[in-house]
């Protein structure tokens, strides 16, 4: 299967995911820090309820927020892995995989 994503999306600072993207679902975040991207995640659930991993805990960052459509969201972590491998961040995800067959194409 042949999955498109566009690299560019919604630039949001942390108190703002609390807020009005509280309630949104199936997303790819990148979390950068003065324009370096320091790690990609997803986030399969409600948006408010995503923490940041422990060790960013000390920086002073903001998220790109990447919606997925519907009709993707069984290969998030596919798409997640595909984004990282793009904007090569400081911190890898051990947690994203793929298992299934699945091309990834990102547009910038």
């Amino acid at each position: 299967m042949l999955v498109k994503v566009r690299l560019k999306g919604e630039v949001v600072y942390p108190a703002e995911v609390k807020g009005r993207l509280a309630y949104l679902k199936n997303v790819i975040l990148i979390i950068r820090a003065q324009g370096r991207p320091l790690f990609v995640d997803y986030v399969d659930k409600n948006l408010a309820s995503y923490e940041p991993p422990f060790f960013l805990s000390g920086k002073v960052f903001y998220y790109e927020v990447i919606e997925v459509p519907e009709e993707y969201v069984p290969f998030l972590k596919c798409i997640a892995r595909q984004v990282e491998e793009e904007v090569k961040p400081l911190y890898k995800n051990k947690k994203l995989g793929c298992r299934d067959e699945v091309t990834v194409v990102v547009e910038k």
